[in-house]
């Protein structure tokens, strides 16, 4: 397979490095490319990567601002460089993937041309609250793979302009061979410090507060990188 990943990012900086941890531990070995965007300044450096993972670095001609939603122009920018024959992997810059996620979509394929994970989990590591959003007919983005005719209707959704909503499009409309997982191997990550986030989790009450220790019960020892945002 020619498994490609894509990431649209700008002041994310720890973010983004821990990123790149959680590639470089995935149990899936081979060789990866993966296409970071980034359209915000102060420009991130580039992350350190295993062997096998190809990084590509992509400064596109337009610059962020404050109240811009700039995710599907980023990646269709990014798709420009994706072939019609790759899988593709669309990893937001501050969220958790667990060690088995790529092997675990991988092997999920089968005569689909579209998969993601069914729920959706987030934490804010500022406001230490939580939520799960239960999928019945759509995941998100972050835990999205496509290829074929679905990589090729994610094109043109994000070609078109269309400013949010890019993972409800695209599972909508996509006619063809789909699968929801109720595997749990991503958690979205809201609060990080730098550039705002678009979504509801990054609003103050949104969800509901952590008495125990959710990221831990869902990421494991990788709640202790969100440690010093918690503080």
């Amino acid at each position: 397979m020619n498994i490609y990943a894509i990431t649209p990012t700008g002041n994310r900086p720890e973010g983004l490095a821990l990123l790149a941890e959680y590639l470089n531990a995935q149990t899936y070995a081979g060789p990866l490319t993966w296409i970071i965007v980034d359209d915000c300044l102060p420009l991130t450096g580039s992350p350190n990567t295993r062997e096998g993972i190809q990084v590509r670095r992509i400064f596109p001609r337009w610059t962020w601002a404050p109240g811009q939603n700039t995710q599907a122009s980023c990646m269709d920018r990014a798709l420009d460089e994706v072939p019609d024959d790759a899988v593709l992997f669309v990893l937001e810059d501050d969220d958790i993937l667990l060690p088995g996620y790529i092997e675990t979509m991988l092997d999920a394929l089968g005569d689909n041309d579209l998969i993601g994970e069914r729920d959706s989990r987030y934490y804010n590591v500022a406001t230490r609250r939580w939520r799960t959003l239960p999928g019945t007919t759509h995941a998100s983005m972050a835990s999205t793979v496509c290829r074929g005719d679905a990589l090729e209707l994610l094109r043109k959704i994000c070609s078109s302009g269309a400013s949010r909503g890019l993972d409800v499009t695209l599972w909508q409309r996509f006619k063809g061979g789909k699968r929801l997982l109720d595997t749990q191997n991503v958690v979205g990550i809201k609060g990080l410090p730098g550039r705002p986030g678009i979504g509801v989790g990054h609003r103050a009450r949104f969800g509901v507060p952590d008495t125990g220790d959710k990221l831990r019960e869902w990421a494991g020892d990788y709640a202790d990188n969100y440690a010093i945002f918690r503080e």
